[in-house]
């Protein structure tokens, strides 16, 4: 399908034809537009920056020699440029494209970052540019939106060295406009002085500020204003916007913002390390510290089990898939995803590696490394703080789970049902507190798990009891009184191939419902045996008095004939509510969906409509 294109880049795809296939716009600012692209020759999907067509000839040479200067840089925390050119009146630049989002939408999305998560992205810009200046190169526009942050490995890319200069390099450009963006900008280049690495520690010093208190140094929206402000006014110090935070760390920010670049780190390995000191100074001092999720620390115990428990949930999952589609790929999926939830819980059996302690961040990395989903490794891990005995029960070979499997002919340890929304991951979550919470579904939000949901973080809600008074029609009879499950988790997951959509799966746990089933259906299968038993004695004793003849028999058969019919019927039965609970699983999806279709088209939710009043002689 033909991307949708600005006039006067309208001769950009036959420009381009034969080496880049353009497929989405990404942004646009100052200095170009970007898009998503495919390079032809070696497909592969690329990031093409494009220069506005509008700009001088001058500008374009000065804009081609700078994009290749920072071609040659080469760090794993910089996005690296694989080609500078010019085709016609275009002139462009070819970059890495990176799975993820910009620092600017997880702070507008989630709020300031934890302490330990912002000095995590902050040292390793600082170490990117710390690279960039041994070089002779300097940014120039460091900002939120310039540092990307990798879907997986959750590494920070410095991008956008496109208008990087060297130290020689002027400080206007030949338009006489300065190069970078006002609430960034060191006050040295805003006065086109002599400008070095220093420049862009201040625009991280903002950064950071930016990072740990959601707010900028100097807010306004009149860039003079905002320019002038970063030369003449001292910004407020970091801990009188953010006074939660440790102070050495606040002050190492405000140094950053020295005026004076004398007075700031001479370099960005001297940054890095006063982030480290700082923070390992709060950790020792006791400080209000908010500990990133990774840096959570397991036993021995609690790694296997999470292992094992994670490739059941995979397992299981691609066993559902299979079942749904019987199409070839899928099937294969299904086989893999089997077989990496074998090796998985072998290595399980075999015993974790041979240390007392494992970082969270290490056991997620193990798994995915054999070949699990990173998403069925964060569904196990937010079992452990209240279900470490569950999960020791969580595999096939359990007296509970063998008795089980004998009356109902399986065992179902979880449900999980994901639908794909087509709307960003903000509004979808939004969609998903408000049709969770809502009528006619009442949950109630018990917790949330590691990271934020648009992280891969877990959301726990509580299932509602029925309302007997009948006023509200109750989604989840099957699923809360037919399986017993009490809550539902669920994960957010934005699709690498589609930035205007994410994939939204909730998940069940069935195993607090295992042993309450059997008790059920064992007591219906041996009340119906006794039962027939009684009826074929009572057949029997009639008989002999009709008769005149012994007839211990009738007893016997019956009795089987009949417990075996309830066998039967318990498994139908079981199955039945499998069915049951996942088409209300379902169900709770499309509301999802339909409620942020609704709001997209009419700015508002659908409304819920109250339930019809009983019919005469109706219960409820």
């Amino acid at each position: 399908m033909p991307i949708s294109l600005d006039p006067a880049l309208a001769g950009l795809p036959d420009a381009l034809r034969g080496e880049f296939e353009l497929e989405l716009e990404l942004g646009r600012g100052g200095m170009g537009i970007v898009f998503r692209a495919r390079d032809v020759v070696l497909d592969r999907p690329v990031a093409l920056k494009v220069l506005p067509p509008h700009a001088a000839d001058e500008v374009r040479e000065r804009f081609l020699r700078e994009a290749r200067t920072a071609g040659q840089l080469s760090h794993p925390n910089i996005v690296h440029i694989h080609r500078a050119d010019r085709r016609g009146d275009y002139a462009f630049f070819v970059m890495g494209l990176v799975d993820g989002e910009n620092l600017g939408q997880r702070v507008r999305d989630r709020g300031p970052l934890a302490p330990a998560d912002a000095v995590r992205h902050l040292r390793e810009v600082a170490w990117a540019l710390a690279y960039a200046h041994a070089r002779g190169v300097i940014h120039r526009d460091v900002k939120p939106e310039n540092i990307m942050i990798e879907r997986g490995s959750n590494r920070a890319l410095v991008t956008d060295f496109g208008i990087a200069r060297t130290e020689r390099a002027a400080g206007l450009t030949a338009e006489g406009h300065v190069v970078g963006t006002a609430h960034y900008m060191s006050p040295e280049q805003i006065q086109a002085g002599a400008v070095d690495g220093r420049a862009d520690l201040y625009s991280l010093g903002v950064v950071g500020y930016y990072l740990l208190s959601g707010r900028l140094p100097f807010e306004g929206e009149a860039a003079g204003g905002v320019l002038v402000a970063h030369v003449t006014r001292q910004a407020p110090p970091l801990a009188s916007v953010a006074p939660q935070l440790p102070r050495a760390l606040a002050a190492v920010i405000d140094q950053c913002l020295a005026k004076d670049p004398a007075q700031r780190f001479a370099t960005g390995e001297d940054l890095a390390e006063a982030l480290r000191r700082a923070m390992e100074g709060a950790v020792a001092a006791r400080e209000p510290v908010v500990v990133s999720a990774g840096h959570r620390v397991l036993s021995e115990d609690q790694a296997a089990l999470v292992w094992r428990r994670a490739a059941q949930l995979q397992a299981e999952a691609a066993a559902r898939l299979e079942r749904e589609t019987r199409a070839h790929a899928t099937r294969a999926l299904g086989a893999e995803a089997g077989a990496a939830g074998t090796a998985g819980a072998a290595d399980a059996d075999r015993g974790a590696p041979p240390t007392s302690t494992f970082r969270l961040q290490e056991v997620e990395a193990a798994a995915v490394e054999a070949g699990i989903s990173q998403r069925f490794v964060a569904l196990a891990i937010s079992e452990l703080p209240s279900a470490d005995a569950q999960l020791a029960a969580a595999g096939d070979g359990g007296t509970r789970d063998r008795v089980a499997r004998s009356l109902f002919g399986q065992v179902k340890h979880s449900l999980s049902v994901s639908r794909i929304i087509r709307a960003p991951g903000r509004e979808v979550l939004k969609a998903i507190g408000r049709s969770f919470q809502g009528l006619p579904y009442r949950m109630t939000l018990r917790d949330q798990i590691g990271p934020h949901p648009l992280d891969g973080g877990i959301l726990v809600f509580k299932l509602p009891d029925i309302d007997m008074s009948g006023q509200v029609g109750y989604p989840f009879t099957w699923l809360r009184y037919g399986m017993y499950a009490r809550e539902l988790r669920a994960t957010l997951r934005v699709l690498d191939h589609d930035r205007g959509g994410c994939e939204v799966t909730v998940f069940a746990d069935l195993r607090p419902g295992i042993a309450p089933n059997v008790w059920l259906y064992a007591m219906l299968s041996a009340t119906a045996g006794v039962m027939g038993g009684i009826g074929g004695g009572i057949a029997g004793a009639l008989a002999m008095s009709l008769t005149g003849a012994v007839i211990a028999a009738p007893v016997a058969v019956t009795g089987l004939a009949v417990g075996a019919l309830a066998l039967a019927g318990s498994r139908a039965s079981y199955r039945w509510a499998i069915r049951k609970a996942t088409s209300e699983l379902e169900e709770l999806l499309r509301a999802i969906d339909v409620a942020q279709r609704s709001r997209s088209i009419f700015d508002e939710d659908p409304p819920v409509l109250p339930p019809p009043p009983p019919a005469s002689g109706d219960v409820f």
